[in-house]
């Protein structure tokens, strides 16, 4: 477990890297500071004294929240590298420093992968790590949902501190969508109850970066032309590949070793991106996630007859579709900063 790191590209992330735009990311940043500060004097205690401490103002962690390209995920890893470091010494005698604090990285969707049983689950992090980071918390059905508070319940019990993010808050996760009252208050009393829920608000900031990429939106003859003319005059290696052909390749390819493979190009063309239903929308998701995760993504292209903001918006949609499509909005955002989108 101690191997779970965060992504290749956060490597740098530091919490004195992050610089707020709104109220809601200064508050985020001060709860990630006094998380780590907390986290630390937990760990500091000895292990007998643990079972019986009081509220220690830590609780059972730390819950960042809100919409996409807020820098939860940079305060997440930035959370991450700050407690697996030594701390410090402190004074000039040099005293004060603490050791690291064994800490795990995971995706929400390894921990659903998982085939063991919830405590099982726990027993495998517990032996390795004190702190479980978990980014991008994301429920498609209420089978997970239940996974998830069970999985979080064993982890407290076995003194195990979680510190995660999500873009949905956790009155808004798909039993809300289902009407499932009674597991709506079960949720709710459990992160409401257990975790310090934080808003992070403000603009998504992946729109204000520089983008190497292109992107041809409108008639697909017209936009395919475009793009055909970039791939003509772009180096070796590159890729092109139609929708469908990717969509096939997700079923076909472990998506670790498809993300590898796609990453072989300095630059990947995907033509005609059209997401028809949920499962085109996970399938996109998923390899969108994986492509931004790397440290060095290829340079993407892609064409499409609609802006990557009508591909699955969430407007219209009921239960399980607009869970999904509440999430997809994160796929949307990290296209788009990828890519310059033109209207042909």
């Amino acid at each position: 477990m101690t191997a779970l790191r965060p992504p290749a590209r956060y490597d740098d992330a530091r919490l004195d890297g992050y610089r707020p735009q709104t109220e809601s990311q200064a508050e985020a940043l001060q709860k990630a500071r006094q998380f780590v500060r907390l986290v630390r004097v937990r760990a500091g205690r000895p292990s007998w004294l643990r079972l019986f401490q009081r509220d220690d103002g830590l609780r059972g962690g730390l819950y960042l929240v809100g919409p996409v390209g807020t820098g939860k995920t940079h305060l997440l890893a930035s959370i991450y590298h700050a407690l697996s470091a030594p701390e410090p010494a402190a004074g000039a005698n040099g005293r004060g420093g603490a050791e690291p604090v064994p800490c795990a990285y995971t995706h929400s969707s390894a921990l659903f992968r998982a085939t063991e049983p919830p405590d099982a689950y726990a027993d495998r992090v517990a032996a390795e790590a004190r702190v479980l980071c978990l980014d991008e918390v994301e429920l498609d059905d209420p089978a997970g949902e239940v996974r998830l508070i069970a999985v979080l319940r064993a982890l407290r019990e076995r003194g195990v501190t979680l510190a995660a993010t999500s873009n949905a808050e956790p009155e808004r996760f798909v039993s809300g969508h289902l009407g499932r009252d009674r597991l709506e208050r079960f949720i709710s009393e459990e992160f409401e109850r257990q975790y310090h829920v934080v808003f992070v608000g403000g603009d998504d900031f992946r729109q204000g970066l520089e983008k190497e990429g292109r992107a041809w939106v409108g008639a697909p003859d017209a936009a395919r032309a475009a793009m055909r003319r970039a791939y003509e005059a772009a180096p070796e290696p590159k890729r092109w590949l139609a929708f469908d052909e990717l969509l096939r390749l997700t079923t076909e390819v472990e998506r670790t070793r498809l993300a590898e493979r796609l990453a072989q190009s300095g630059a990947l063309f995907l033509d005609g991106i059209d997401v028809a239903d949920t499962d085109d929308a996970l399938r996109l998701l998923r390899v969108a996630d994986d492509l931004y995760g790397l440290p060095a993504p290829p340079t993407l292209y892609f064409t499409a007859a609609a802006p990557p903001a009508e591909w699955f918006a969430a407007e219209g949609r009921g239960g399980v579709e607009a869970a999904i499509a509440d999430k997809f909005a994160r796929t949307t955002s990290r296209l788009t900063a990828l890519a310059e989108v033109e209207r042909v």
